[in-house]
């Protein structure tokens, strides 16, 4: 619709020269003569009307024409003037209206930017003049390419680094160009991923080295999963691709090792006990071959019925022991072989070294019960069968940051403070339970028994050969 204008305030202003336009009742759209950046830019008459921009005309051809919203009918007397300058408010050219001669400036090069020298006056320059930026024309300067394909920092593989800062990280993500390394939180200094909090000075080997996680505190790895889900470290190689595993079951809550694409060992918590078991899933019986620690532990050998095997105690000199199984019973064995054996005496005295022992009745301090039992104080035994005991009589040793529970056994050893008050409230140790930094405890002896039968058989022989002779 037709209105009248606010007052012009300042600027210049041009006659536009129209007069090869040609008005019909039917064209609508009109050459300028000139390029202008907006259509506020026009003050148009219409016979004696001034239009108003945007609804009454608008631009064309990039500001080169001027296009009616009703053809001006044959005869019409428009008349149209250039503004520039300040014209009572801020002016917004239209898009893709403003060119070089907008802006004053001679047209550069294909390619090319424009810049400013800081005093306002405004050029066009290359690209190759932007440091460190490629223009794909050199080798010399690929700090940073881009293309329609890729960005690349570094193309040319100098001794660059690039680094990404954080609010509170400097080194956030650090790659070391001469290094060949990629550092989250420091210039990594080992491995191709070193993932650093602080520095212990220790080293990674050079064969695990890969990824190196480092933090001169408390430092690990975590895998987070929901509570149906499996979390998973799989070993592979170009014949198996899961070859081993270690792989953690929340909704069994359960630990599990696979070697060879078979699982062969596992720990689980069930009903609030912790269990291990090592070739079974649960606890081993009736020939089927595993070993578990439930509390107890059970041992199960394979369907044979054959004696084999249990344990086998091994030492540099050999096997020393053995505890051995058939279908009905089980032996508890220790090395006998002569061929083990040398300064071979069969004339001792037994019955004197008998008559020393001390056979006496007990009951244990931890029994609430008293109950009595028979048996020997190991010190006693000690000078008459040596080799029945093991330790020294009154040893102690010293343990170092221990837990100790309410009756005064240690529970655990090397336990920092702050861990220990951390298991309390985690149940890891009894609310009652102390901490101490060091503690002097016994180092008890111990009898095996056994030891013993051979003084025994001796002195029945002995005593025998006496009756016989009484009795002859």
């Amino acid at each position: 619709m037709a209105y009248i204008g606010k007052s012009i305030e300042s600027g210049t202003f041009k006659v536009l020269d129209t007069s090869g336009n040609t008005y019909n009742g039917s064209n609508v759209t009109f050459s300028l003569g000139t390029q202008v950046g907006a259509a506020a830019q026009l003050l148009v008459s219409h016979d004696g009307v001034i239009q108003k921009p945007g609804t009454d005309y608008t631009l064309a051809s990039g500001g080169a024409s001027i296009t009616f919203s009703t053809a001006p009918a044959s005869g019409a007397s428009i008349f149209i003037v250039e503004i520039s300058g300040a014209v009572g408010g801020t002016i917004t050219p239209a898009d893709n209206s403003v060119g070089v001669t907008q802006l004053n400036l001679s047209d550069g090069s294909s390619g090319q930017f424009i810049k400013t020298d800081g005093s306002g006056t405004l050029s066009f320059a290359s690209v190759a003049s932007l440091a460190g930026i490629d223009d794909q024309s050199s080798s010399n300067d690929d700090q940073l390419t881009i293309t329609d394909t890729a960005v690349v920092i570094n193309e040319d593989s100098d001794d660059v680094d690039f680094r990404v800062e954080t609010n509170g990280n400097a080194n956030a993500l650090f790659v070391n160009g001469g290094g060949d390394r990629v550092g989250i939180g420091a210039d990594p200094d080992q491995g191709l991923l070193h993932v650093k909090t602080a520095d212990t000075s220790a080293t990674a080997g050079t064969d695990s080295d890969e990824l190196v996680l480092e933090n001169s505190a408390a430092g690990g790895l975590t895998i987070l999963g929901s509570t149906t889900a499996n979390g998973k470290i799989a070993f592979g190689d170009s014949d198996d691709s899961d070859a081993g595993a270690v792989i953690y079951e929340h909704d069994g809550n359960n630990l599990r090792f696979h070697a060879s694409g078979t699982e062969v060992a596992r720990f689980n918590s069930a009903g609030g006990d912790d269990n291990f078991f090592v070739h079974c899933t649960a606890n081993p019986s009736g020939g089927t071959k595993g070993f578990a620690v439930l509390g107890q532990i059970i041992v199960s050998g394979s369907s044979s019925t054959s004696e084999q095997d249990v344990m086998r105690i091994e030492k540099p000199s050999g096997r020393v022991g053995s505890i051995v199984a058939n279908n009905s019973s089980t032996s508890f064995n220790t090395s006998s072989d002569y061929r083990l054996k040398e300064n071979v005496d069969y004339t001792f005295d037994a019955t004197t070294r008998l008559k020393q022992l001390k056979p006496a009745r007990f009951n244990w301090i931890v029994d609430d019960t008293n109950t009595l039992q028979d048996g020997f104080l190991a010190h006693e035994v000690s000078s008459i069968v040596p080799e029945a005991i093991t330790g020294t009589k009154d040893a102690t040793g010293t343990k170092t940051k221990v837990v100790v529970n309410s009756t005064g056994v240690v529970m655990a050893e090397g336990v920092e403070q702050s861990d220990w008050t951390q298991g309390k409230t985690d149940g890891k140790y009894p609310s009652n339970s102390t901490w101490e930094a060091s503690k002097t405890v016994g180092i008890y002896q111990q009898i095996d028994q056994a030891k013993l039968v051979p003084l025994l058989v001796k002195t029945v022989q002995e005593l025998e050969a006496r009756i016989a002779t009484l009795e002859g």
